[in-house]
């Protein structure tokens, strides 16, 4: 492990330094012991993206037939922490006994401690499907078989969306297909060029949150954090987004991951 794993041009999850003193409170909230191998890499950088984001499954996943996708590690903190477990066990009705230290939405990845109290193996839970498989022995084996999963032919594709001028025409056309294939590259074309596009792109992000598709709900919330974030959105904008959260039971909690410090 010890190579530096961390994506070093996104500080999305990387919470201030550790110290000691936050992993024995967080060890004593959690009633665990933390994996030694897990709190030396948050000594290192505390959570943060990876840059080597697929680890492989012999069973079939909703990400592939071969791997699973591990986005990021969370450290212990406030935002994007460990912390949040008991929260989101219960939200989403996840196992007990486990502690989340990866994951958003309908996939996470844990500690599981229902039967062993220190050095537990890593598991992939899926809420939809009840899905529940062994990734690995312990933290590290995971961190050692982490690997970048190769592109196979998207690589033209990508540039020229990359390059892609969109009007607002062909944007709107997009948020109004309900395939979460079109939106996400204009949504990416608006937070890559938010200057003159801050009023359509408050209103996108809450027209997309009203869909009846959850998962589009939940690009609306992910991108709606993002450009939050990127400090574009107004304090009215901020105000609708959270209500719509806050009252739509599919995705009401993401109001405490993601805008508990913006709205009373």
């Amino acid at each position: 492990m010890l190579k530096t794993i961390w994506q070093k041009d996104d500080e999305y999850y990387k919470l201030k330094d550790l110290t000691d003193e936050a992993v024995q409170c967080a060890e004593e909230i959690l009633k665990v012991k933390l994996p030694a191998s897990y709190v030396a890499l948050l000594k290192e950088q505390n959570g943060g993206s990876l840059n080597d984001k697929s680890f492989p499954t012999n069973v079939p996943t909703s990400w592939a037939d071969n791997h699973v996708h591990v986005d990021h590690i969370w450290g212990i903190g406030e935002k994007h922490s460990i912390l949040n477990s008991e929260y989101l066990i219960n939200e989403w009705g996840l196992p007990q006994n486990i502690v989340l230290f990866s994951g958003e939405g309908h996939s996470w990845i844990a500690f599981d401690y229902r039967k062993l109290k220190e050095n537990p193996p890593i598991i992939y839970i899926e809420a939809d499907s009840e899905l529940v498989i062994e990734l690995a022995p312990n933290f590290g084996a995971l961190l050692n078989g982490l690997y970048t999963e190769e592109e196979t032919g998207h690589d033209e594709l990508f540039f020229e969306q990359d390059k892609r001028v969109w009007t607002y025409e062909e944007l709107k056309v997009a948020f109004l297909t309900n395939i979460e294939q079109e939106i996400i590259p204009a949504l990416d074309y608006l937070y890559f060029n938010p200057a003159g596009n801050e009023r359509f792109i408050e209103e996108s992000v809450i027209l997309l949150l009203q869909s009846s598709i959850l998962g589009i709900k939940e690009l609306a919330v992910t991108y709606g954090n993002e450009f939050l974030e990127k400090e574009i959105l107004s304090s009215m904008a901020v105000k609708k987004i959270v209500l719509l959260i806050r009252n739509d039971s599919e995705i009401k909690y993401y109001e405490e991951m993601y805008f508990r410090n913006f709205v009373q």
